[in-house]
């Protein structure tokens, strides 16, 4: 496996940083039209008024954001596969024009009992916009290989 953080890389309290992506209108209605197409996600004349003032991100596409800036992060390596995600939480719209940041707290970890050569994290997450709010929260329970022996 190439350079990446494995499970001997996690701590309690370890906190990572996963970067930040701009979301791009056009890939945001492109997203939406094809897996989420309730008109707030794609019409904005119908939403220009309404509860949302505009057209948002669907919570899909928020978490599709997320996924890609996990993937991207040397976390992405050691991952053998994701488990499930608790408390997930859209706390506030997505917008076209966000600077979408994604960090994370590891808040439990323990190797596997049935295959010695992984174990298991839980990260609280956050995903905050340009303006420090909150638009994703949640926590992310994901299997990490361990090193190799030898």
């Amino acid at each position: 496996m190439a350079e990446g953080m494995y499970f001997e890389d996690y701590s309690e309290g370890l906190r990572l940083d996963f970067g930040s992506y701009l979301v791009d209108r056009e890939e945001m209605l492109s997203f939406s039209q094809q897996w989420d197409s309730l008109p707030i996600h794609v019409e904005e004349d119908a939403m220009t008024t309404g509860y949302q003032g505009g057209l948002i991100a669907s919570g899909e596409y928020t978490m599709a954001v997320k996924q890609r800036l996990i993937s991207s992060h040397p976390m992405g390596r050691g991952v053998i596969g994701a488990i499930g995600h608790d408390e997930v939480r859209f706390t506030k719209p997505v917008r076209a024009g966000d600077e979408l940041t994604l960090s994370g707290e590891c808040i439990e970890l323990r190797p596997s009992i049935t295959k010695a050569d992984r174990g298991i994290v839980k990260l609280r997450m956050q995903m905050r916009n340009q303006d420090n709010q909150v638009v994703l929260a949640y926590i992310d329970i994901v299997m990490i290989a361990k090193r190799a022996a030898g």
